[in-house]
């Protein structure tokens, strides 16, 4: 899954990155925890 990271995670990326995670690793830590957007399209604006 695409995600726009909304912090700054040590071995991922730095703010405003798209990087492609595990399904379960953005549905289970970074959505909930409000460290990342799915990348579609209305959010990529």
């Amino acid at each position: 899954m695409k995600v726009i990271l909304l912090e700054r995670l040590e071995g991922w990326g730095a703010l405003g990155d798209v990087v492609t995670v595990k399904d379960g690793f953005a549905r289970n830590f970074l959505l909930p925890r409000s460290k990342a957007l799915r990348a579609n399209a209305a959010n990529m604006k």
